[in-house]
């Protein structure tokens, strides 16, 4: 590695992550590429974790920690911060890096200068890294165009999914910015709507990672699909407001009739559940979706949560070709 230059740096902050967190090091430590910085951001684990990275005694690594715990994108900002590559490669401690993943990142970097994002398929494997679903095959281009972009994460939300399977050029954070901190969870999805309005994104087909999934994970704690649902309001407000003016009236149309019905459904949930909290939570969204709550509960009972009937994606403009995505 030429440590005063790496070409990529891959930033992993850490917090209780000590069941899966060795497979995850040692998966970017065995790359095949070799010009890379390795940041391990402990952000004040109270389990093993800290002494896993202690363990490694290994050049490309850097280890930095947080005196306390300040979540998510507030610890990515700050190692975005210390990195030195001209990439920002963003990790998982649950996940799994195949050997050839930086060398075939960096290989499509270097072909399509223009890009300011990359994102790769991801591979599914359980608890035990068993792989439980092979990456699908998209109709998605490998330079993703803003307009398409908008269009794609208006429809299907997040284009990347996750974090793990995204690299960021940094020249193009310098400009856009870093991480929102006020967002609990869907700060990368804000962050890919407001890159891509600037740059195109690439995208490589391959599957270079395995995303693990699992009950212990963030995204599936308890209210936190409540949060997202509250924070997206804002994302999707401002992915409609770049779309053609031939979706204007479908946009709005979709967002209450295809998304209004599955916050509903998650009220329902909650409220069977007895966690009146995030049922009152998710009906605030509902009521902003500017339509009859009645008539929403009508269309979810009725359709049976869209298993009948559900509105589908509507491309225009030069996308038109991608309205089978």
């Amino acid at each position: 590695m030429n440590e005063a230059s790496p070409f990529i740096s891959v930033i992993l902050p850490v917090h209780n992550g000590e069941k899966y967190l060795r497979e995850s090091i040692d998966s970017v430590l065995l790359q095949a590429y070799p010009n890379f910085e390795f940041i391990i951001w402990d952000d004040h684990a109270t389990d093993g974790s800290g002494q896993i990275i202690e363990s490694y005694q290994d050049s490309r690594i850097r280890r930095f920690a947080n005196e306390r715990n300040l979540g998510l994108f507030k610890t990515l900002n700050r190692a975005i911060g210390e990195a030195k590559g001209d990439w920002i490669r963003l990790w998982s401690q649950d996940d799994q890096m195949k050997p050839n993943c930086l060398a075939e990142e960096s290989d499509f970097i270097r072909r399509h200068s223009t890009v300011g994002m990359i994102y790769c398929a991801v591979d599914l494997i359980d608890d035990n890294g068993d792989i439980i679903m092979l990456a699908p095959r998209f109709a998605t281009p490998e330079v993703v165009s803003p307009e398409l972009a908008a269009q794609i994460m208006f429809f299907h939300g997040s284009i990347a999914g996750n974090i793990a399977n995204v690299t960021l050029k940094r020249s193009v954070l310098d400009e856009v910015g870093l991480f929102r901190e006020d967002m609990w969870i869907s700060g990368d999805f804000e962050m890919w709507v407001r890159l891509s309005e600037k740059y195109p994104l690439g995208f490589l087909s391959d599957s270079l990672i395995k995303l693990r999934a699992h009950k212990g994970q963030f995204s599936r704690a308890k209210g936190s699909y409540t949060t997202s649902i509250g924070e997206d309001q804002f994302i999707y407000a401002a992915l409609m407001s770049r779309l053609p003016p031939e979706l204007s009236t479908y946009s709005t149309k979709y967002h209450r009739w295809h998304r209004g019905p599955m916050y509903w459904h998650h009220m329902v949930r909650c409220l069977l559940s007895r966690d009146f909290d995030n049922a009152l939570k998710a009906y605030r969204t509902v009521r902003k979706l500017s339509v009859s709550p009645f008539l929403l509960a009508w269309f979810w009972l009725f359709t049976i949560n869209q298993r009948l009937y559900r509105l589908k994606p509507k491309y225009a403009g030069d996308c038109a070709a991608y309205s089978d995505y």
